[in-house]
């Protein structure tokens, strides 16, 4: 016993100037579902749980270095599945300049607003534009709040083997808020698919505890205009919520909608119940997870 301690207080001493250097946080959240859909009958599955580790570090001008890395883990195998986020970056009065695997503006500022539901599954939204919210090889740049106004502008670099495209994509996004009504938009263009691109715009309002938001996204991707459309809202009184959303989308061969009900059962844990209708696939579902 007194042998582990000592190994302890050694492994602590020898750790602590690390640790100093730079303010770090391990986070993550894990999420299990029990779900009944037409097409699969009763299943436990996870419910895209993840963990990572997250950061900043004062720079001799003032501004902070940042750094995020972060994993899918599955709940069903116990293993992680693969790279979420690996991000460095630096952050200051000028604003934040990012670079790695990130979250892109055109998720955060004009999907994530209808994707309110606790089950990620909710109604199997393609809002998302597959390979496009999360993006790799980037260098990004998102300016401070002015006026209400945020402007971000991503470049995606990933070089290719003719050596023909400097930039394989970029996304230009603007944001503005005011007493809880935002606004947004964005473009992305993808410069190695013949000019294709994915424009999206987004409107969200909060008071108290009702939430509304609604999204517009039309895809080029695929040789023609597709739309999509959503609206999504939300009502809190105290420690439960009433959820739901619906979407029009062309890629999708119904239309489909959602209704959830969730509860907080402390500041960490939330268990929720849904039904979600996917046209030809409807599911029951109930859930658990745990935030750390």
């Amino acid at each position: 016993m007194k042998k582990s301690i000592i190994a302890l207080a050694v492994a602590g001493a020898l750790t602590a100037p690390i640790a100093a250097q730079a303010d770090a946080t391990l986070y993550g959240s894990l999420r299990i579902n029990l779900s009944n859909y037409d097409s699969t009958g009763l299943d436990v599955t996870d419910n895209s749980s993840r963990i990572g580790i997250k950061g900043s570090s004062e720079l001799f001008s003032g501004a902070k270095a940042i750094f995020q890395y972060e994993q899918f883990v599955s709940t069903e195998t116990g293993a992680l599945g693969g790279g979420r986020l690996a991000s460095l970056g630096v952050t200051g009065d000028f604003g934040t300049v990012n670079t790695g695997r990130q979250w892109a503006p055109f998720a955060i500022w004009t999907v994530f607003p209808t994707d309110i539901l606790v089950n990620s599954d909710n109604s199997g939204s393609t809002g998302y534009a597959p390979g496009l919210h999360r993006l790799s090889n980037t260098i990004a740049y998102i300016s401070p709040a002015m006026s209400g106004f945020t402007f971000a502008g991503v470049v995606i670099a990933g070089g290719d083997a003719a050596g023909t495209d400097d930039v394989d994509a970029y996304n230009l996004a603007v944001k503005y808020s005011v007493d809880g009504l935002t606004l947004a938009a964005s473009t992305i263009g993808l410069e190695n698919t013949t000019d294709k691109s994915v424009n999206s715009f987004a409107a969200s309002y909060k008071t108290g505890g009702a939430y509304i938001a609604a999204r517009f996204q039309q895809d080029e991707r695929n040789g023609a205009n597709e739309d999509a459309y959503e609206v999504a809202g939300s009502y809190t009184m105290d420690n439960t919520t009433i959820a739901a959303n619906y979407m029009d989308d062309d890629n999708a061969a119904d239309e489909r909608y959602s209704l959830e009900v969730s509860q907080k059962l402390g500041k960490a844990a939330k268990a929720f119940v849904g039904y979600y209708d996917k046209g030809a696939d409807d599911s029951l579902a109930v859930g658990y997870r745990v935030d750390f």
